[in-house]
């Protein structure tokens, strides 16, 4: 994995995706359609004012490109239709780390993480890091957290067909 950096402050999604897909930023965008600049939250402060990229559009990408991609939330939980009360399952904070850990060091994707200037997607590829604002380091839970990157859910993504 090569790091790219972002092209824009609201580009982090579709730069992690593009350096995970191993493919130019600039390409994904001509194949988004769009640069995600418009503003549809006026009231919310840069850049979270812009529309983005969302997830799903970078997945159906991914899968134009020939590859699966894969959810891995770091707190599994379900809720139930008629009361938003979400219950925790899948193991103790531990096992979760844990789990969310191994697959880290075993695979490539994108993570989603929030902190207190709102989301921001970063790449990962074996226990490594690609920060699209420029940054790569060790995946480790307290280096992340020390650069305000709080891990929400990550995103493994793999090639199945070329």
């Amino acid at each position: 994995m090569k790091l790219q950096i972002q092209p824009e402050r609201w580009q982090c999604a579709i730069t992690a995706f593009a350096m995970a897909l191993d493919t130019p930023v600039a390409d994904l965008l001509l194949w988004a359609g769009h640069d995600g600049s418009e503003i549809i939250f006026p009231g919310l402060p840069e850049p979270a004012n812009r529309h983005g990229h969302c997830i799903y559009e970078l997945i159906w990408a991914a899968m134009d490109l020939g590859y699966a991609v894969t959810p891995i939330p770091l707190h599994p939980a379900i809720e139930s239709a008629s009361d938003p009360t979400r219950e925790f399952v899948l193991g103790s904070e531990i096992q979760n780390w844990r789990r969310f850990r191994r697959v880290i060091h075993e695979s490539g994707g994108v993570i989603e993480c929030y902190g207190p200037k709102g989301n921001h997607v970063v790449a990962y590829d074996h226990g490594h890091i690609y920060d699209p604002r420029g940054y790569e380091f060790p995946y480790l839970r307290e280096v992340c957290e020390e650069k305000n990157l709080y891990t929400n859910c990550l995103w493994r993504v793999d090639r199945i067909r070329t």
